[in-house]
């Protein structure tokens, strides 16, 4: 079978890259796939970031020709519209191929395909300022992509968590099968006594992932457990919430931050810590905390969206406000036997998040799409 993914990047970082690296990865074996993205993408860079092995895979790779492509390279906050300039282009090309699919969120294809939500937003949202010039953009992206909510649900819907496809039958009655994100191993790490008594905190620096409210929790942890460190891993993807998060970590010595580190040195940092925070409020699934959890770390998730189905739905590990956050860790730091029994509840219930299943549920899936092969 012909397969087009389309795609704005397939370069990291960012989870929903490594979903669409992973879908590449899944179907590479038994079909001829070809990516439809704005620039090229480094096969190298994503086999070393995500660990793929694309490398040894014959992918074509298409990008937007003529005006779409002087589109899909425009400057600043215009993503709507670099990715309705790719849909118009794969609407040019769709009957060269028998299935589209992408991780890009909603899709607007010429003939139903598989669309992969990560993010369970209205289609339109409100906007926060000048709603009619906004409107218009809208529009305008729509009229390009042909997007509208009868293609969105007429694609196969596949959710990263139970949690977004409720939002998504709750909120545009999108039926959607859930497909949990590709969770690397990392290995399970240091002996429990081995590990510092400290806390990790992943993910993208941007405001989102909410990292001055788990320093702020951990600030008053530490009160009754000065011993206790902070790290926190991501990479630079808002200079400018970067530069604050820089300079406010430089302010208590109990805090490293890393920035770009490498899969194995991630990896080897979950895997010699204890803890794990994750502040990111209605965050959609979460594949830091499930890595962590892999890792053998205890790990602590808002009280929102996919990360509860990370921690398996444990109250010791769940947390709505600071205050709550702060009694809860600090019940499970002076119980021991606690800690033993949620390690071992943690590492039982992730298994269910990994790469492996994740092709499996992907081809599956894809295999009970409609295909009308093109003549």
């Amino acid at each position: 079978m012909r397969v087009l993914l389309v795609q704005r990047t397939i370069d990291p970082p960012g989870g929903g890259n490594a979903v669409a690296a992973w879908m590449l990865q899944a179907l590479v074996d038994s079909h001829q796939v070809s990516t439809l993205t704005g620039r090229p993408w480094s096969v190298s860079a994503v086999d070393e970031f995500y660990g793929t092995a694309l490398s040894r895979a014959p992918i074509a790779q298409l990008h937007p020709r003529g005006v779409l492509a002087g589109v899909t390279r425009l400057p600043g906050r215009l993503d709507r519209l670099r990715l309705s300039a790719l849909f118009a282009e794969a609407w040019r090309i769709a009957d060269e191929f028998d299935l589209l699919l992408t991780a890009d969120d909603y899709a607007s294809f010429k003939r139903p395909g598989v669309q992969y939500i990560h993010n369970p937003a209205a289609l339109w949202p409100t906007p926060d300022r000048l709603a009619p010039l906004v409107h218009i953009y809208y529009r305008a992206c729509d009229a390009l992509s042909g997007m509208s909510i009868e293609r969105v649900r007429a694609n196969r819907t596949l959710a990263n968590s139970q949690w977004t496809a409720r939002q998504l039958a709750q909120r545009l009655d999108v039926a959607a099968t859930v497909v949990y994100p590709p969770v690397a191993n990392p290995g399970a790490g240091l002996p429990w006594r081995e590990r510092r008594p400290g806390f990790l905190c992943v993910g993208r620096f941007h405001g989102s992932k909410r990292f001055e409210v788990a320093i702020a929790i951990l600030a008053r942890v530490r009160e009754e457990f000065p011993g206790l460190t902070l790290d926190i891993a991501g990479s630079n993807v808002d200079t400018e919430y970067t530069t604050r998060l820089n300079a406010l970590g430089s302010r208590y010595p109990w805090i490293t931050i890393h920035e770009d580190l490498t899969q194995r040195e991630l990896f080897s940092l979950m895997g010699s810590t204890r803890y794990g925070i994750h502040a990111m409020d209605r965050e959609h699934f979460g594949i830091a905390p499930a890595e962590m959890a892999k890792a053998g770390c205890i790990v602590f998730a808002h009280d929102s969206g996919g990360p509860i189905e990370v921690v398996g739905g444990a109250r010791e590990l769940l947390w709505d406000t600071p205050e709550t956050a702060v009694r809860r860790i600090a019940a499970v730091l002076q119980d021991e036997s606690l800690q033993d029994a949620l390690r071992t509840r943690l590492l039982e219930h992730a298994q269910r998040f990994s790469i492996a299943r994740f092709m499996d549920d992907l081809r599956a899936a894809i295999n009970r799409a409609t295909v009308t092969p093109s003549p």
